[in-house]
């Protein structure tokens, strides 16, 4: 690949970065270092760039707004940023946008944004070739962006998250004496004011079950850290026990109620107390079913009427266990149908488009079946299963 053959614009307020950045790949790239967004604009009305790398903190416009523009003007163009460790929020924003393909941190790697140079050459090269090959070329290396700043905030998350648990346990151990508590609002007897007791009962009687939540909580959020770590370094993770769905279906809905309150909605279980093992982790199921009952309660809240439902069934099928969630929300069209599952597609302003997209890939994962139906007007059913733990030979 001839690298001189297209332009590579590089956009810093700062002149010895610019110096820099000439003297390290203007040998073997066509580089063009300008002072300001403005100067950028200006070339690329009279030129073709095949990428623009621009640093995020500038004055007059920063490089967040230069990507929009030039996202606008010239989609074809790669687009990449450079910024500080401390402004990720923005940089994860621009990808969920699709504002930018890649991101360098700085103090930047010499080799790191060479690579990230050819690639940008390869990328815009191929676009002109098979746009559909370069957009699905895209989206793997935003999934490979999110990957890399997921890998930074799961180390951050860590500490916080120790504290936490720990705090939780010692919760749980003095939950564990409130019976005391309980004996010294008998002997009280009058010397306590009504509202007094009133609050002191429901300590005594929620303490415990919030802190058996917390707990909950807690380990599902670890293991997940701890899986996410794992799959990030491509490390294979431990076979499954098993898992009754049951428990897991209960506190998914219990997570999820209180958007369901919100929208003068319910959610509820229908299925047995108890059912067959199944052959995936606990962390995963959870992850399945949190992601799917919350979407379920998001959609009574689009709703924007009493009346919502989210019901979830389980019954035992030949291998496995077939769970579904249904709701009568205002359900999706065909179209919009069809994209879910795609990564970075989403119905909510918020959402990231991945929720669904991981859920298929635990569910597929552990040798089960991920199904979405939905009917514009009438609500949608997200149906999955996953296969029973195979009973040990006798």
């Amino acid at each position: 690949m001839n690298t001189k053959e297209h332009l590579i614009v590089y956009v810093d307020d700062e002149r010895p970065n610019r110096i820099v950045f000439e003297q390290s790949f203007g040998n073997r790239f066509n580089v063009r270092a300008l002072p300001s967004a403005a100067a950028a604009l200006e070339l690329l009305r009279n030129e073709t760039a095949a990428a623009l790398i621009t640093d995020q903190r500038m004055p007059d416009m920063s490089g967040h707004e230069l990507l929009v523009k030039v996202k606008q003007l010239y989609p074809e163009m790669i687009r990449v940023v450079i910024t500080a460790y401390s402004d990720l929020d923005p940089i994860l924003a621009a990808v969920n946008e699709g504002l930018v393909a890649r991101y360098i941190i700085k103090p930047w790697d010499r080799a790191e944004v060479e690579q990230i140079l050819l690639w940008s050459l390869e990328a815009f090269s191929l676009g002109r070739q098979k746009s559909a090959l370069q957009l699905r070329l895209m989206q793997t290396e935003r999934l490979v962006t999110l990957g890399s700043m997921a890998a930074a905030v799961l180390h951050d998350l860590h500490q916080p998250l120790t504290n936490l648990t720990v705090n939780v346990e010692r919760l749980g151990e003095v939950g564990k004496s409130l019976e005391k508590v309980q004996q010294l609002m008998d002997a009280a007897g009058a010397a306590l004011t009504k509202k007094d007791r009133t609050t002191l009962q429901e300590l005594v009687t929620e303490l415990p079950e919030l802190a058996r939540d917390l707990l909950t909580s807690c380990t599902v959020m670890t293991n997940m850290t701890v899986g996410l770590k794992q799959f990030l370094k491509a490390e294979p993770t431990a076979e499954p026990s098993g898992v009754d769905p049951v428990p897991i279906i209960q506190y998914a809905i219990g997570v999820c109620r209180e958007t369901a309150v919100r929208a003068r909605g319910r959610i509820s279980y229908e299925g047995p107390p108890a059912m067959a093992k199944l052959h995936i982790g606990s962390t995963e199921l959870t992850q399945v079913l949190i992601n799917v009952v919350a979407n379920g309660a998001q959609a009574l809240l689009a709703r924007n009427k009493s009346g919502g439902r989210v019901v979830v069934t389980a019954v035992e099928a030949e291998g496995g266990v077939l769970i579904t969630i249904d709701d009568n929300g205002p359900g999706m069209s065909a179209e919009v149908l069809r994209k879910v599952g795609t990564p970075f597609f989403s119905t909510r302003p918020e959402g990231t488009g991945l929720g669904v997209a991981q859920c298929r890939r635990l569910v597929e994962g552990a040798g089960g079946t991920f199904v979405i139906n939905s009917v514009e007007g009438q609500g949608t059913q997200v149906t999955f299963t996953i296969p029973k733990v195979a009973s040990p030979r006798g």
